[in-house]
Formats: C-alpha cells, structure tokens, sequence
C-alpha cells in the first residue's frame, strides 16, 4: 500500500488543503517536524492569505500555536480571532505580522484581565491595519494608535470611553465607521464624529437622533453612504435627509419595515437612482410612490408583498422611462396573473430594452411564457448583483458626495 509520504508535493498540497485547520494541525502533531509533510502544510499555511483562530482551535496547546505562527506570520492578510484567552495573546507578542490588513476580533467578555490589554497586544502585533471590527470590553484605549485604520466597526462595543471614542476620530482618516450610543451620549459622539472629514460610510445602531445632529452628520462633506438600525427613526431621518440632502440621494434600501413616504420627503428625491425594497410591506399604493422618481435607474424587489402582481411594475415601468434595469426574488404564481396590454403599452413606450432579473424564483417556465417582448431582456441569474446583505430593521441611504470647490 502506498503511504501519504510517498506522494509528490501537488498530491499533498490538494489532500492537506482539502483539510480543516483542526485537521492540519493534527496532521502536523503526528508528523515528523522535518519531513516533506511538514513543509507541505506550512506551505499551505502561508499560502493561504485569510485564517480563523478559535478559543478552542489552539487551548492547551501552546507549542503549536507558535509553530503555526511562525508559519502564517510573514503572510497572512486576514485575521478572525475568536474569543483568544490572554494566555493564548500572550503567545502572539513574540511574532509581528507586517501584511495584516484586515482584522475581525470577538473579545473574549470572560477573561478578567484588563479591558484593553488585547488591543494593546494586536496593536503591537499588527502595525499596518486598515480594517478593524472589535467586539468585547474594551474602552477604545489603544485603537487611535492603528495610524493606518481607514475601516473602524465598533457596534458590538458596549463601553467605550467617550474620551477614548473622541481621540479615535482626532487622529484617524476614518473613512468607515460603525458604531453604535446611549441616547445621553448622543452630543459627544456625532461631535466628534463630524470632525472626520474623510468619512465615507457611517453605520448607526442608535434610537435618537436629534434634526441638528442629523444636520451635523449629513454635512460630512464626502458622506456617501449612511445606514440606520432602528425602525423607529427611519421616518424622522428621512424626513431630515429629504430635507438637508434631497437632491444628493440616489440610493435607498429598506429592509423589513414600514416607510411613510409623505408627500414634503418624495418631493426632494427627485435624482434618486436605486430603491431597493426587501421585505416589509406599503399602506399605500407603491407604484404611486417610484413615480415621484423619475430619474429611477433600477428598481431592486426581495421577498416584496407590495402588488397583487405585475401590473404595478409596469405601472412603474411608464412613469419611469430611464428605469433600465428590475430585479425580481422569491415570486408566487399570483405574480404571473397579469394584464399583457398592460406590459405591452408600457415596453412599447421604450427607447431601449428594460432588463428583469428574476432570481430565486423557481418560475422560469412561467416567467417564458408571460415576458415576452421585443423591449424586454429576461435573465435568470444575475453577474453584478446579490440579495441584499443589508441586515434586517435597516435602511440605507446612498448619496453623491457634496462638491465643495
């Protein structure tokens, strides 16, 4: 019988990357430390650009966490760390790791060593970070050190020190954050925040927010992206958002909540380009609603209970003549029971062909029969475009970054 060993290196680069980490690492205990298997799974792990390192993955075990190390140090990327205990963090002082880009930590809330001596250790370890997203204790302490951090996710975050939250956007060029506050510390947090002026993208999971702090937050002069968490702010924001920054907005998604679009928001989005709408439903007629948008561009439907059926997409598809492309998922049969006038009158008006994407659907048999069309480009999967990974109770607002010269 032929042995693993006797393999050539491309057979057991395969078998071990077909592996799990656990696995590999079993594999490498069983393994002399100088045999050809053995360079075959370090070379594995330095080929390997994104790693995830558990509690678990290396607990007592301390001999081969710095055999690992040692091999992914000069390589890796990307890093998950999953609630490490200090004596596991402990271990990473000994390496740097220059190429770590992008960092996922998940703290580990019962260890009862300082708050911020893991950071303190991740700071030293990884010295180049542009993406950080942290979860545990920590109060902020140490992160403005992170001189190239340019992503910064600190939802999961419950007691971050104010004066800490402050020198972080002091000394940093964020161009993402994420966060979330206590009412009471509403005024300090969009403070500070609006003095990052490179600010890009700003995810809130918040429950108030005042007109003037929403002033505040939309005038960062390159706000292009800004996203809430709370469906009881959704209507008041938007209001504020119509109103200070209307003609700027070209994206909307809403996820699984009710909007009321009130005549006073739709009159000021009249450049809106994109309006996804997952979930949820509409009191009110929404093909009313998308004809306030002239400018519409593409019109994104998941899981929607909005229309009996088709006709109010091409209710929209008429008032709508810049509309080029339509996504469609998760359709039941009553979409197909149609008017065919309908669709006729609304793809004759076109000048160019209008695109339906329907993905999910399990209705190609139907959707061949009922779309059919000179005007009209039916796909079944799409290249470019995925089902929202806006979470649920979430709306997002896209905007064109303010010109100031």
């Amino acid at each position: 019988m032929t042995s693993i060993s006797s393999l050539n290196e491309d057979c057991l680069l395969q078998i071990v990357e077909y592996l799990s980490l656990e696995e590999q690492l079993e594999l490498w205990q069983a393994t002399e430390s100088t045999s050809r298997l053995c360079s075959v799974i370090s070379y594995a792990w330095q080929r390997q650009s994104k790693h995830c390192v558990r509690r678990e993955t290396f607990s007592g075990r301390p001999v081969l966490l710095q055999d690992f190390l040692k091999c992914i140090s000069s390589t890796v990327a990307e890093l998950t760390l999953c609630h490490l205990p200090m004596e596991q963090l402990e271990q990473w002082k000994d390496h740097t790791f220059p190429n770590v880009r992008e960092l996922y930590y998940l703290g580990d809330e019962y260890d009862e060593a300082d708050g911020d001596a893991d950071i303190a250790i991740m700071v030293s370890c990884f010295p180049q970070l542009e993406s950080v997203a942290i979860s545990g204790d920590t109060s902020g302490q140490h992160i403005s050190q992170w001189r190239h951090l340019r992503r910064l996710d600190l939802k999961l975050c419950w007691y971050l020190d104010l004066q800490c939250f402050e020198d972080i956007c002091q000394k940093l060029y964020l161009q993402t954050l994420t966060v979330q506050w206590r009412r009471e510390e509403e005024d300090v947090y969009v403070q500070a925040i609006s003095a990052l002026e490179d600010l890009v993208e700003l995810d809130l999971t918040i429950f108030h927010l005042s007109p003037e702090n929403a002033r505040k937050l939309l005038s960062l002069p390159k706000l292009a992206k800004f996203r809430l968490h709370h469906m009881d702010l959704f209507n008041s924001v938007l209001e504020d958002i119509a109103r200070l920054r209307g003609p700027d907005l070209v994206g909307i998604t809403c996820r699984d909540n009710s909007v009321r679009w009130r005549p006073r928001v739709l009159a000021n989005l009249v450049n809106l380009r994109r309006l996804t709408h997952v979930g949820g439903s509409c009191a009110i007629d929404f093909s009313v609603i998308i004809k306030n948008f002239p400018h519409l561009e593409q019109l994104n439907l998941e899981n929607w209970r909005i229309w009996p059926n088709a006709d109010g997409i091409w209710d929209v598809v008429s008032a709508c003549p810049q509309l080029e492309v339509i996504t469609v998922f998760n359709l039941s049969e009553d979409f197909f029971a149609f008017s065919a006038s309908t669709m006729q009158r609304a793809l004759d008006r076109r000048i160019e062909p209008l695109a339906i994407r329907f993905l999910g659907t399990g209705n190609e048999e139907l959707v061949a029969k009922h779309f059919v069309h000179r005007n009209l480009k039916v796909f079944h999967k799409a290249t470019n475009y995925t089902i929202s990974q806006v979470p649920e109770n979430c709306m997002e607002f896209e905007f064109l970054i303010l010109d100031k010269s």
